[in-house]
């Protein structure tokens, strides 16, 4: 397979060195502005300019730029590649999202968007435990998912609104909110408060919202720039049990799930609990390339990989954060 590469920034040097692992890609085109031409980037991956990286028709492409960047170059990019990966959140809002949806559909691309916390091996076992039914119905939600940034964060494009889309709520909040699809079939924001309480930036820092899952039971959800302590958390309780997801991997800690037994003081014997340890190892964005190529060749069943109908689902949640909340900024 010939594939063609745009951005090696943090993420897009991670997806070429993923590529280059797989033995049916042969063939890498990075473009990057920032990487002259004829540069090696791995054994199976070479820069190459704009000209020449958009006169070839390719496989597969796999976009990893900032926001604003991605929206530009998708159209050019979809009839060069009957399948793409695009790197969350795929559009800024939910109209440019379904602009760029109708663009791929028109080019007869399949789009793919890159939301790798679905392959988290904690996250992943806890999907087959709700799946499986032997817990009966969700009753509740509590999800955390914060970090502190870095010094100099507010001078990142991430913080321009124009760039990026938003705050919090779209990085890293479109995680969540594509977990809660996957896990739950869905979510709606019911309540909430943006604020800004640390960064000198245009978008929100915080964000504390209510959401209501399809079977109504409520979730919250809390978002954070300024967590020293980086986290990962989601606390769900069933009928039958309560699950207690924690980490993934490098700042945020071992990906573990612990699984609570209904009313454990009256358990007899242990365990009350058990607990899954997967370490500290993040392979989800290996797993997620992986999966991507193998779906270059098949068909949308049985895939883990977000689709673009998924991730506009989710940015209709991010949407209804900036038209129906007050963002109180000091």
């Amino acid at each position: 397979m010939k594939l063609l590469v745009v951005g090696s920034g943090l993420i897009g040097a991670q997806r070429i060195q993923a590529l280059t692992k797989l033995a049916v890609v042969s063939e890498i085109t990075v473009f990057d502005p920032k990487v002259s031409e004829g540069a090696k980037l791995s054994a199976k991956a070479t820069a190459g300019g704009e000209g020449v990286a958009f006169s070839k028709k390719y496989d597969a492409a796999v976009v990893a730029t900032p926001h604003d960047t991605a929206v530009e170059l998708l159209p050019r990019i979809f009839p060069l590649a009957p399948n793409v990966l695009v790197e969350k959140p795929l559009g800024r809002t939910g109209a440019e999202t379904e602009a760029l949806i109708a663009a791929a559909t028109k080019s007869e691309s399949r789009v793919f968007v890159g939301l790798n916390y679905r392959f988290l091996k904690n996250v992943q076992h806890l999907r087959k435990l709700l799946s499986s039914g032997e817990y009966g119905k969700v009753l509740g939600v509590d999800a955390v998912l914060s970090h502190g940034a870095q010094p100099g964060h507010e001078k990142s494009w991430k913080t321009d609104p124009v760039r990026c889309g938003g705050g919090v709520c779209i990085d890293p909040g479109i995680h969540l909110f594509d977990l809660f699809l996957w896990l739950f079939g869905g979510a709606e924001l019911a309540a909430g408060h943006l604020s800004r309480q640390f960064w000198a930036i245009q978008v929100e820092d915080h964000a504390n919202l209510v959401l209501t899952l399809p079977g109504g039971a409520p979730a919250s959800v809390n978002l954070s720039l300024s967590s020293w302590q980086s986290r990962m958390e989601i606390t769900v309780e069933t009928e039958k049990a309560q699950f207690l997801l924690r980490g993934r991997g490098k700042f945020y800690g071992a990906q573990r799930l612990t699984v609570v037994t209904k009313w454990p003081w009256l358990q007899p014997d242990p365990p009350r609990e058990t607990l899954f340890d997967y370490g500290m190892e993040d392979a989800s964005l290996q797993l997620e390339t992986e999966e991507f190529i193998a779906a270059c060749t098949g068909g949308n069943a049985n895939l883990t990989i977000a689709t673009a109908a998924d991730a506009l689902q989710s940015m209709r949640i991010v949407d209804a954060c900036y038209s129906k909340l007050q963002q109180n900024f000091r």
